[in-house]
């Protein structure tokens, strides 16, 4: 299928479909709750609690069930705010999604968070990382596993080395990672926390996980009443989290798709040979999740390839969902020091399981047609004519 905007959301596994119209009829009870159906709910959380642990290689005790990552990382920003010193820093990199960023300035104040440059690769400046490391030590470092827009995967491991030489606790955004196979395979036991979101692999939206590490248990994400091992209160959406569950597990049994990122990467270079000097794909140079191209066409401004795709029946987009940047720019091409003009012609295309090589080919083709309406548009206008964008 021609759906090419799964870093934004990932179409709903049968698998997950199925389990949450068999939890909705078979564990309705509340888990709190003390009757046979209850302990029946309580036991069938249990199980999804310990299925996760098992995909991740942690412990059951380690996983909280939360809304999503938006839920999750406002959460953990907030009670690490709470529980470190008035005077530590948090330290987040320039590339972080919108809820961690925005929660970082919101909780912790601006004269409290350290943005962490990256290079023009779009990863994390590691040199930099260690030498300001050698000067200073935040309370916190956040830094994300895999780019939500360019795709490019963050040197997690050597910051979380570097960081635990310093006593420095890692919080990981790794919505991207969870459900692609993609290294280091033990991530979640490395990070003092961890969060993800279910809809990105296939399971519903509205349900999510955080992993965290021994010295962040009985974190309070949401207070209230004791649920979630008392780090996250709030009645259990089970046929949720069963529905995620499954999708978790059927993306875990899958191996890396290495024909997948082949595609990927002949479609770029078809796309580069096509249009040379006037494409750029942003973090090629970078190790890459491998379903992700984020480039700058050209001429034209992405809503107007973005919108004549969508009318071939192509879904892309212009970055993050949830992030709105100045001028239409994204904010993680600013960061990576993206020329301003052609940053505003750039679009995300994001691939999954299912896609096709066949359907790379066919995006290949919808772009040269959607090149030759705008360039034809744009010769035969005149006073008075509208250009349809």
């Amino acid at each position: 299928m021609p759906y090419f905007d799964w870093n934004a959301t990932a179409p709903l596994l049968p698998e997950a479909r199925e389990a949450w119209l068999e939890a909705s009829g078979r564990y309705w009870a509340n888990p709190s709750t003390p009757y046979r159906e209850g302990v029946r709910a309580r036991l069938a959380l249990d199980e999804a609690r310990e299925r996760v642990a098992v995909c991740l290689g942690v412990d059951p005790e380690q996983v909280v069930f939360t809304s999503g990552a938006t839920e999750g990382n406002n959460g953990l920003l907030r009670e690490a705010m709470r529980r470190l010193s008035p005077a530590a820093e948090v330290w987040i990199s320039a590339v972080e999604h919108p809820c961690v960023r925005e929660s970082a300035f919101s909780w912790w104040g601006p004269e409290r968070v350290r943005v962490m440059p990256v290079k023009a690769s779009g990863e994390l400046d590691g040199e930099w990382l260690e030498a300001c490391l050698e000067k200073s030590r935040p309370g916190l470092l956040c830094l994300m596993a895999v780019n939500n827009e360019t795709g490019v995967i963050q040197p997690v491991e050597r910051a979380v080395d570097l960081c635990r030489e310093r006593g420095v606790p890692v919080f990981c955004d790794a919505v991207q990672w969870v459900g692609k196979q993609l290294a280091p395979a033990d991530l979640a036991s490395r990070c003092d926390a961890l969060v993800a979101s279910g809809h990105k692999f296939g399971g519903p939206k509205g349900i999510g996980f955080v992993v965290l590490g021994s010295e962040w248990r009985g974190v309070r994400l949401q207070t209230g009443g004791a649920q979630e091992l008392a780090s996250r209160a709030g009645t259990e959406n089970l046929a949720g989290i069963l529905a995620m569950v499954a999708a978790l597990e059927a993306r875990c049994q899958l191996s890396l798709p290495g024909d997948q990122k082949a595609a990927r990467d002949h479609f770029e270079s078809e796309l580069t040979a096509l249009w040379p000097d006037e494409v750029i794909i942003y973090g090629k140079e970078a190790a890459r999740s491998w379903n992700t191209c984020m480039v700058s066409l050209p001429e034209y401004r992405a809503d107007r390839w973005i919108n004549r795709l969508d009318k071939l029946g192509f879904q892309v987009s212009s970055g993050s969902a949830c992030s709105s940047g100045k001028e239409g720019i994204s904010g993680v091409l600013q960061a990576m020091q993206a020329d301003i003009d052609q940053a505003r012609r750039a679009i995300r295309i994001s691939s999954g399981w299912e896609t096709r090589p066949a359907d790379w080919d066919g995006l290949l083709e919808a772009l040269k047609r959607v090149r030759e309406q705008l360039d034809s548009e744009e010769s035969g206008s005149g006073p008075g004519q509208v250009i349809e964008i």
